[in-house]
């Protein structure tokens, strides 16, 4: 079985996988003041909750947009793992670690890991000519050409982003949960709040693929992935083909294999 890591800004999700297939999956809280110990004994309780051998486990592989926590969640996989596979863990980012990607930028090394992950895994399902649309704590938007190459991209301030400066930087705009909603025109203050964030999003995402579709001069396959893309799946149903919650997590799987070659 493989282990994968996918470490966020705001969650670690952790996948496992026999042999391509997910079978389970779990998220932690990106703390940073949880110690190596401290993340080995919340993962070891997920494993045991789940009845999970960890001697089953041939191989682990770790993406991270997050430095201080990469090296911590690595030295707590090697407290349960054999020895044997705690020495063969794979961190994207390392030399020793290829992701089979051509990086169409002025500097190959801004581009955040998950963000290649996801699109070597798009190209892998659904071949080029591809935007992928991720709902983290940026959201961002990939381009990938028609052989699998990643063009650029676009960053936008995240959901949860946006409604924390709502309610940070005013004094009686109150703290709201995303949700689906179906009047644009808000009846509360939550509402109008809401429908803010929800439709503006909506249209940013619309829009976005306008644009960059126009400045491609194509048409593309547009895939939504992350945290809060299941609230925006529907409404966007028009504009993108694909939702792929676990395309981070399957992507790990594919560079994990790919290495091994």
């Amino acid at each position: 079985m493989l282990l994968t890591f996918d470490i966020g800004n705001t969650n670690i999700t952790i996948g496992l996988f026999d042999e391509k297939k997910l079978t389970k999956q779990w998220r932690l809280v990106s703390d940073m003041k949880k110690s190596v110990d401290d993340y080995a004994v919340d993962i070891i309780e997920l494993f045991l909750t789940d009845k999970i051998d960890c001697l089953r486990f041939n191989g682990c592989i770790i993406a991270s947009v997050v430095p201080m926590l990469t090296t911590r969640i690595s030295e707590a996989v090697k407290k349960f793992l054999n020895e044997d596979i705690a020495t063969k863990i794979m961190i994207v980012g390392e030399k020793k670690t290829r992701l089979n990607i051509e990086i169409q930028l002025k500097n190959k090394n801004e581009v955040g890991h998950d963000r290649l992950i996801n699109a070597i895994a798009g190209y892998k399902k659904f071949g080029g000519d591809l935007i992928i649309i991720d709902f983290g704590t940026a959201t961002t938007f990939d381009v990938i050409g028609k052989n699998g190459e990643y063009l650029g991209g676009v960053i936008s301030p995240g959901i949860n982003l946006s409604l924390k400066a709502l309610h940070d930087m005013t004094a009686q705009l109150p703290r709201i949960t995303i949700k689906q909603q179906k009047n644009v025109i808000g009846k509360s203050t939550a509402e109008a709040m809401n429908s803010g964030v929800y439709f503006g999003y909506i249209s940013l995402v619309e829009g976005m693929i306008s644009k960059i579709e126009a400045e491609l001069g194509h048409k593309t396959t547009c895939i939504i992935t992350g945290g809060l893309a299941e609230i925006f799946k529907d409404a966007l149903k028009n504009s993108i083909q694909h939702h792929e919650p676990n395309l981070t997590l399957t992507g790990l799987r594919v560079v994990y294999e790919e290495n091994l070659l």
